[in-house]
């Protein structure tokens, strides 16, 4: 019985660990990892990207303005329109990327819920827990949707509230299975021990059939946020301006 519920509870948690990855999309056989010297924040009036050494501040307008440390760059026409659809592409992709995170972590915490309703002892409890779940998961959903700023120190801070959700999370679940198990083994009840086994065994099935339609939704649409990164980086690569120290501008790059 333990090995089952083990399995359950790693499937769940490892589910919801991994759902609101920035750094890296996946989809099927596609998969892009998006790098960058440069950490983001998005204004109405502009996207700052500012260096993570050196501290050297870059600003997008929609207008096609490049700002260097404060001071515009001198830009050809061409590379203001390239500029401005820089900028353009950044805000259409920011919503979707933020979308698809908080999407896979509604899909987890969907996992969890399937596992804690399992175990749960009555009603009453099953029902306190998906709501305890449902509130969980609408944090954190609310907090991806309020983000501004990305880089790395953001992307550590994501990792670790989906980290302290998750072990509230699977601990509330340890709790309830060992307080389940232990009053099982002391009632020396085996119809009682063969109901705890069988609903341990059925949680894998259970989970796999509750996200296997929307992560394949999911996939498709980290597909294409793939490619519209990789636009990105090939607009930014058409630039022909150079930064004063001659470098050319890179915020972006595409590891596959």
């Amino acid at each position: 019985m333990k090995s089952r519920i083990l399995l359950a509870l790693v499937l769940a948690a490892g589910f919801l660990t991994q759902g609101a990855a920035f750094a890296g999309l996946t989809a099927g056989d596609v998969h892009c990892d998006v790098e960058s010297d440069y950490s983001m924040r998005i204004a109405p009036e502009r996207i700052t990207f500012t260096a993570d050494e050196g501290g050297r501040v870059l600003a997008l307008t929609s207008a096609g303005v490049l700002e260097v440390d404060g001071k515009p760059l001198a830009l050809n026409a061409a590379d203001r329109a390239l500029v401005a659809d820089l900028e353009r592409s950044i805000r259409r992709i920011i919503p979707q990327v933020k979308s698809l995170a908080a999407d896979a972590v509604a899909i987890a915490y969907e996992a969890v819920a399937h596992v804690s309703t399992a175990f749960a002892a009555n009603a009453h409890e099953a029902r306190e827990s998906a709501e305890r779940i449902a509130r969980s998961a609408e944090e954190l959903k609310d907090s991806i949707n309020a983000r501004q700023d990305w880089g790395r120190s953001s992307e550590h801070e994501i990792e670790q509230l989906i980290e302290g959700s998750v072990g509230a999370l699977i601990g509330e679940i340890v709790g309830n299975v060992t307080a389940q198990a232990v009053r099982v083994a002391l009632s020396d009840d085996p119809s009682a021990l063969a109901e705890l086994e069988a609903r341990a065994g059925s949680i894998e099935k259970n989970v796999e059939q509750a996200v296997e339609s929307r992560s394949r939704e999911l996939e498709a649409r980290a597909d294409a946020l793939c490619r519209q990164v990789r636009d990105l980086d090939a607009i930014e690569s058409r630039i022909s301006a150079r930064l004063p120290d001659g470098e050319a501008i890179n915020l972006v790059r595409i590891d596959d």
